[in-house]
C-alpha cells in the first residue's frame, strides 16, 4: 500500500515537474520578446528624434541666417552641424546611438562623436559633409566623448572648422568656413502635448508638434515666435551649435538667468511673438500664409481658445489670427 503511494506521488511530482519546465519556458520566451522589443522601440525613439532634429535644423538655419540684425547680441560663427556622441544618451538606450544616423553604421566605433544633422545650404552642406559622418579630428585634434563639444566652440571662435571625418571605412578630410547666424539652437523635445518654448537661449519645439502641424510654414512660425522671445523678451546668453543636442532624451527647457523670473508673459508679448516671428519667416525666404491654419486647428481641439480670457497669459486664437494676417499683408506690400 506504501509502495503504491510512492509511485503515485512520484508520478504526480514527474508532471508537475514538466508542467513547471513548460511553464519557466514560456515565461522566458516572454520576457525575450519584451526585451527585444524594447530594443526595437528604443532605437525608433533615437532614430524619431534624430530625424525631427533634422527637420528642425533645415528650417531653422534660414531663419537663424536672415535675421542677424535682429540678434545682435547673439550673433555666432556656425557651420551647420548637430553632433552627438554615444555617452550623451542615457545607458539604456546607449547600444541605440546609431539609430540616429540615416545610413548604416557598423557598430564598432563607439569612440567618435557622429554628426547627426547637416543644415541644408550650410557650410557643411555645401562642403558634402554627411548625415551619420563619425567625427575623428578637429582642428588636427583627436575628437572624443570628453572634447569633442569643445573643439567645435574653438573652431567656431576661429572661424574655421578642419574636420576629419569617417565614412564607410574611408577617412576624408574637410575644410569649412563659418557663416554668421543667430546663437539660439533649435532642438526637439520629448512631450505629448504640441508646442514650443524658448528659455532665453535654446529654443525646443516638442516632438507632438509633428504630428499636429501640416505644414512646414506652421514649424517656421513657431522658431520665429520663440526667437522673438528669446531676443526681445528674455536676456539670455547666445550658444553656440554644439549646444544643441540632436537626441534629446532628457532635455527640456531651464531658466537661464535669474532676471528671467521678473520676466512675465503677457498677451501683448505674446502678439509681439507672433508678429516677429512671421516676419522673421518671412525675411528667410519661408511664406507663412497657411499659418493662420494652425490657430484655427488648435480651436477645434480647444474651442475655449478662440477667444481672449482673463485667466490665460495667451491671447485669443481669433485675435492671433486677424494680427498675423494683417502683419502678413504688410510684409508683403514693403516687397
Amino acid at each position: 500500500m506504501i509502495y503504491n503511494r510512492l509511485i503515485v506521488f512520484l508520478t504526480l511530482l514527474f508532471f508537475a515537474s514538466c508542467s513547471s519546465i513548460s511553464s519557466y519556458k514560456e515565461i522566458n520566451k516572454e520576457v525575450l520578446f519584451e526585451e527585444k522589443e524594447i530594443k526595437e522601440q528604443s532605437k525608433f525613439l533615437v532614430s524619431s528624434l534624430a530625424e525631427t532634429s533634422r527637420k528642425l535644423h533645415d528650417i531653422a538655419w534660414p531663419i537663424m541666417k536672415s535675421n542677424i540684425d535682429s540678434c545682435l547680441n547673439a550673433k555666432i560663427n556656425a557651420f551647420g552641424l548637430m553632433v552627438s556622441h554615444i555617452d550623451d544618451l542615457p545607458l539604456s538606450l546607449s547600444s541605440s546611438f546609431y539609430a540616429a544616423s540615416p545610413k548604416s553604421i557598423e557598430n564598432d566605433n563607439f569612440l567618435f562623436p557622429m554628426i547627426v544633422s547637416v543644415a541644408n545650404n550650410s557650410p557643411a552642406h555645401r562642403s558634402q559633409v554627411m548625415e551619420g559622418d563619425l567625427i575623428i579630428s578637429i582642428n588636427n585634434s583627436l575628437a572624443s566623448k570628453g572634447n569633442y563639444k569643445t573643439l567645435l566652440d574653438d573652431a567656431a571662435i576661429k572661424g574655421i572648422l578642419k574636420i576629419s571625418i569617417k565614412r564607410e571605412q574611408k577617412e576624408i578630410m574637410h575644410n569649412i568656413k563659418s557663416e554668421v547666424i543667430c546663437g539660439y539652437p533649435v532642438q526637439a523635445m520629448i512631450s505629448p502635448i504640441p508646442n514650443a518654448y524658448a528659455d532665453g537661449s535654446k529654443i525646443y519645439i516638442t516632438i507632438a508638434t509633428f504630428d499636429f502641424v501640416k505644414d512646414d510654414q506652421e514649424l517656421a512660425f513657431l522658431i520665429g515666435h520663440e526667437l522673438a522671445h528669446n531676443v526681445y523678451h528674455y536676456k539670455g546668453d547666445p550658444l553656440y551649435e554644439s549646444a544643441a543636442n540632436p537626441i534629446p532624451v532628457e532635455e527640456s527647457p531651464s531658466l537661464q538667468k535669474i532676471s528671467d523670473l521678473l520676466i512675465f508673459q503677457t498677451e501683448e508679448k505674446e502678439i509681439e511673438a507672433d508678429l516677429y516671428g512671421v516676419g522673421f519667416a518671412i525675411k528667410a525666404g519661408i511664406s507663412q500664409n497657411k499659418v493662420a491654419n494652425y490657430f484655427r486647428r488648435l480651436s477645434i481641439y480647444m474651442p475655449e481658445l478662440m477667444k481672449d480670457s482673463f485667466f490665460r497669459m495667451h491671447p485669443g486664437n481669433a485675435r492671433r489670427v486677424t494680427e498675423i494676417e494683417e502683419k502678413i499683408k504688410v510684409l508683403q506690400n514693403e516687397q
